[in-house]
């Protein structure tokens, strides 16, 4: 049987009455999204959230996504996004004590381990990793774990498609890469960049899992961008042989 995680990334909550910018209520896609993790029982093993949780860091839109949480029964893994506020997202989300250093930890999940690194830099759209965050992250990786590790951050360290959001990515993902290319890590699971994409770095497979909130549309007549509205969540499957990861939508309503 695989080892099944669910990867719900760009959530952008807003405190309950209020909308994002551009209009748009964050709250149902994410709902969602949470109902379909809720319906598919044992099958899933960890929730992963990969950052941008709060569009505005602030402790409303935590303790809202706290409340909307409280039903899931499944080990819930948090990352923070460029939109998020450590010391708010410890304090009111996490039930931590605030601090403004980096959010990183280890989770274990049966036999697999989870490492998540903070790339978010306060006050800036792109990400980096420190040399003490990457230096954390080699001690952690030194013993292998017995069903391998995801690493899961907020930036991606792959080029996105989209001109408009050039230069907003993980800096010198080369320095990422060097750090896990001789490890046990299967798979990389970012967010940001509001739009499903897979890639390599170091010859390990990167997932950019799809948002809740707003997506990326990059087939605009005449070469121009938009955004849809187009939720999903990332279903990551990982068994001795290898994985597969799948965008499922939510939200959407069943044909059967």
């Amino acid at each position: 049987m695989p080892t099944t995680l669910v990867q719900i990334t760009d959530v952008h909550l807003v405190p309950e009455g209020e909308l994002l910018p551009n209009g748009l209520d964050p709250a149902p896609p994410f709902a969602a999204a949470l109902d379909a993790v809720a319906a598919a029982g044992a099958d899933v093993a960890a929730l992963l959230l990969t950052g941008d949780l709060a569009d505005g860091g602030d402790p409303a839109s935590y303790a809202r996504l706290r409340r909307m949480l409280e039903p899931v029964d499944v080990p819930v893994l948090c990352a923070a996004g460029n939109h998020d506020d450590r010391a708010a997202l410890r304090e009111h989300l996490l039930g931590e004590p605030p601090s403004a250093a980096p959010l990183d930890h280890v989770a274990r999940i049966g036999d697999l381990r989870v490492v998540v690194l903070d790339s978010t830099v306060p006050g800036e759209a792109g990400g980096e990793l420190t040399p003490d965050q990457l230096a954390w992250l080699a001690a952690a990786l030194a013993v292998p774990a017995p069903g391998g590790t995801v690493l899961a951050l907020h930036h991606p360290p792959l080029p996105t498609p989209s001109r408009l959001l050039q230069g907003i990515g993980l800096r010198d993902p080369a320095a990422l890469g060097a750090a896990i290319a001789a490890s046990d890590v299967r798979v990389v699971l970012c967010g940001h960049t509001h739009v499903a994409s897979a890639g390599t770095l170091a010859g390990v497979p990167v997932w950019v899992g799809g948002p809740t909130s707003s997506t990326w549309y990059g087939l605009t007549p005449g070469g121009r961008e938009s955004v849809v509205r187009a939720p999903a969540v990332s279903r990551v499957d990982l068994w001795a042989e290898g994985l597969l990861a799948s965008t499922v939508p939510v939200g959407a309503p069943a044909l059967r």
